[in-house]
């Protein structure tokens, strides 16, 4: 058992009058220990109740993120993305389509990194679930996500490769049956330092934590919104609010929605549904302007262009796609 973590235990856990946040340093100094298997786990499971329970500062956010940083494995410095997708939350009612909406920008000279991980028993449809077969395979090492995102301009790599440390607190929502604050961190984590980052959320007033979270690394410009499930994929049955972050500062673009129609829960989840839509074989509402919407809020993000030139863009885009080969395809 270790004393030291014991005492920040005892900070956040002494109730509403003896209790406080931790500092940027202590966060960083709590999570480095929790990372490297420093603690026991009757101790790392009161710590992320504890968290849980109040939700996190963005201050201990911000140290958890400076913690998980430095036990990044060394080789992702091989993977040079233009942007980065954290693919975390997985779908419930609707396919990923999003996914299609970065196969767009693949094809159009953006290079992806795609990461995520999967929580047992969910009933969920994750991303790497989905992209086999949209034409990305599986691959199970850094040095294979580095030839894959050469040969097609992305790459997903679950989070076990990445921060395997990580990836085993957030499968312990088995355990306690309740997500934990390392969901937020993986979609915060931004692996390889890409200079755009896309963060999907589900809570409200999650996206503004992320944003002052964000404002504390300017080396990266990042896009947070209350995307679909929580996934990074815009809901255009209702408008949604981009949080853009540049240079330590924050601005609020608005898309406004595009239909009326409340979409039916999809009961089939059927990746093929995706195809079809891709050929041109048949139309989808709300997956057709998912995936329209979606590659707007990314270009605005990539590109800074407003919602009138972002839209004009991704229409032209999506009109060229090439529907005779599957959304990610080499070279």
């Amino acid at each position: 058992m270790s004393q030291q973590f014991s005492n920040y235990i005892k900070i956040i856990g002494k109730g509403q009058k003896g209790g406080r946040s931790l500092t940027r340093q202590e966060a960083y100094e709590s999570m480095k220990m929790v990372l490297s298997n420093q603690v026991t786990g009757d101790q790392r499971g009161a710590f992320l109740m504890l968290l849980r329970t109040r939700e996190e500062t963005p201050e201990e956010v911000i140290g958890f993120i400076d913690a998980c940083r430095e036990l990044l494995e060394p080789e992702l410095a091989n993977l040079t993305p233009t942007l980065d997708v954290g693919c975390y939350a997985g779908k419930r009612r609707q396919l990923p389509w999003y996914l299609l909406s970065c196969a767009i920008l693949a094809k159009n000279d953006y290079t992806i990194m795609l990461h995520g991980a999967h929580e047992p028993g969910s009933g969920r449809l994750y991303a790497s679930k989905a992209l086999p077969a949209l034409g990305l395979v599986e691959v199970n090492s850094i040095a294979d996500a580095s030839r894959q995102m050469g040969e097609f301009g992305v790459t997903y790599l679950d989070l076990s490769h990445l921060l395997p440390a990580l990836n085993t607190i957030i499968k312990l929502r088995e355990v306690f049956g309740l997500r934990s604050c390392a969901n937020t961190l993986a979609r915060l984590l931004n692996p390889t330092s890409a200079p755009y980052c896309v963060q999907g959320v589900y809570h409200m007033h999650l996206d503004h934590k992320h944003c002052r979270v964000n404002e504390s690394f300017p080396a990266f410009e990042a896009l947070c919104f209350r995307g679909d499930g929580g996934d990074p994929e815009v809901n255009s049955e209702r408008k949604t609010e981009l949080y853009i972050t540049r240079n330590g500062s924050t601005e609020e673009i608005i898309l406004p929605e595009l239909t009326e129609k409340m979409a039916l829960k999809d009961t089939q989840m059927n990746v093929n549904d995706m195809l079809a839509v891709w050929r041109g074989e048949t139309s989808h509402l709300y997956g057709e302007q998912a995936i329209h919407a979606t590659l707007v809020s990314y270009l605005i993000l990539l590109e800074g262009y407003d919602v009138e030139k972002a839209n004009a863009l991704a229409a032209q885009m999506w009109a060229k796609r090439d529907k005779a080969n599957l959304p990610f395809t080499q070279y």
